[in-house]
């Protein structure tokens, strides 16, 4: 028998906007995960707000490629979460901008089990090609 959690959030349609880039993978297949649970390679497509419980979509999802959170990180982001009382972790660094998160928190991802790679196309940077 496996346990489920339930997660009290509010996952609200992908913004089409000039704002963010397409999804280029299937939505369907989105699930939401704790930080800790994310694996390299999930495309991550939001992360949650802690008090309103509403989905913050990112202007771009990007595959994780995840990597142990320093609190002396000089990214300037970390400094945000050095002085978190739980865990943290780094779910992607942009050229020395990290991407961390409690790690706890909710983050809406498609894994990649689920992802169909795709061929870079020209609407997407290079930050967000997908894993090889």
């Amino acid at each position: 028998m496996s346990c489920v959690e339930f997660f009290s959030v509010i996952v609200t349609k992908y913004p089409e906007d000039e704002d963010h880039a397409p999804v280029l993978e299937d939505q369907a297949h989105a699930r939401l995960a704790r930080a800790q649970d994310v694996c390299d390679g999930d495309l991550i497509l939001a992360a949650f707000d802690a008090a309103s419980h509403e989905a913050d979509y990112f202007n771009d999802q990007y595959p994780a490629s995840g990597f142990e959170f320093s609190r002396s990180c000089p990214c300037g982001v970390c400094i945000h979460l050095a002085d978190h009382p739980g865990p943290v972790v780094v779910l992607a660094d942009w050229g020395g901008v990290c991407d961390p998160h409690p790690a706890d928190a909710l983050i809406l991802i498609i894994p990649t089990e689920e992802r169909q790679l795709r061929p870079p196309s020209p609407e997407r940077s290079p930050v967000n090609e997908p894993l090889r």
